[in-house]
């Protein structure tokens, strides 16, 4: 969370009680005062909301390309999500209710999008893996039995109780315990 969106929120909160302290005791000027201050507040928080939607925007997209490709879902919903979160934090500023509401739906939207992007990625991924694996079977067996020979070789006798012991395991779970 970036530091403008803290100390903007706190001016904010600042402005509200001493607009209200001003108009609980008539004060105009107070009042005013904190009115103008709770404005400055709300400007600071949405640039901190900006620059954090900034970020996560860098973040999405950076990630992409370091595996070798931008999703197209996971940027026009980022895209979304910034476009959201900044109408939410103009309506908030304006007091448009209407753009805070239409923002936060946005922002749900491009939330998502992003979301069936990052599935898609890791879909994709995961067939790469399998796609190697399928790929290696062969050598990675050869390896394997190569490393079980040469165990057998080096330690013959532990070798036996090993399999008498994993014979001994799969007697008990075919049969069950009499």
């Amino acid at each position: 969370m970036d530091e403008n969106r803290i100390t903007g929120a706190a001016k904010e909160l600042g402005g509200k009680i001493q607009g209200k302290a001003g108009e609980l005791t008539g004060n105009r000027e107070t009042q005013a005062k904190g009115a103008a201050n709770e404005a400055k507040g709300n400007v600071e928080n949405l640039y901190g909301r900006a620059k954090d939607a900034v970020s996560d925007a860098t973040d999405a997209v950076g990630g992409a390309v370091e595996r070798g490709g931008i999703d197209g879902d996971r940027v026009a919903g980022t895209a979304k999500e910034i476009r959201g979160k900044v109408q939410s934090a103009v309506g908030a500023v304006t007091g448009g209710e209407r753009d805070r509401v239409e923002g936060r739906r946005r922002q749900v939207e491009g939330r998502a999008q992003d979301l069936h992007g990052r599935a898609e990625d890791a879909a994709r991924d995961i067939g790469g893996y399998a796609r190697d694996l399928y790929e290696h079977a062969d050598d990675y067996a050869r390896d394997g039995t190569r490393a079980v020979r040469h165990q057998v070789e080096e330690s013959p006798l532990v070798a036996m109780l090993i399999a008498g012991a994993v014979g001994y395991g799969l007697a008990l779970l075919v049969h069950g315990r009499r």
